[in-house]
């Protein structure tokens, strides 16, 4: 097990909007809506540095922070589905987590085999800013293909955070 930096236990998830994915999506699917997602990151709130996370709030409650990385570093996670499964942790219900170093919003996604081990599938999750959640839900939401669950923050990290 990871040793617990101390700046990993300050780690909170941030308030506002969160935005997650209803059900598991192909991962090609989950590929191509985390793209747009960093791209609207990159572009609508000009994000550069990140904070790479190994979340394992729902697997045993846990958060790690793994490494600093950027936007292009991003991209490089989410690009492909080959990209997506590389960049998994390994453990059942741990997700792969960004933000910036002031955590103020913060994306989660999680890519697995499906009951039947046949097809490759995922979620992801992304917390806003109420005023920034209004521009990524009439700007994006649309777009990302996907049916999306919008809900309070708190309330989210609530049910998910063993």
């Amino acid at each position: 097990m990871a040793i617990i930096k101390p700046e990993d236990q300050g780690f909170q998830p941030p308030g506002g909007v969160n935005f997650s994915t209803e059900e598991f999506v192909p991962l090609k699917k989950l590929s191509n809506a985390l793209c747009k997602i960093a791209a609207f990151l990159q572009n609508d709130l000009h994000v550069t540095q990140l904070v790479r996370y190994d979340d394992w709030w729902q697997h045993d409650g846990l958060h790690f922070r793994k490494a600093a990385c950027d936007i292009h570093g991003l991209f490089a996670l989410v690009q492909t589905p080959r990209s997506l499964l590389l960049s998994m942790p390994g453990d059942e219900l741990v997700y792969v987590g960004i933000a910036p170093p002031d955590s103020s919003w913060y994306l989660r996604f999680y890519a697995c085999w499906d009951d039947l081990d046949s097809d490759l599938v995922g979620v992801f999750d992304l917390t806003l800013s109420v005023n920034i959640a209004d521009r990524f839900r009439s700007s994006l939401v649309p777009e990302i293909g996907c049916k999306i669950r919008e809900q309070e923050a708190a309330e989210y990290f609530k049910k998910i955070i063993l």
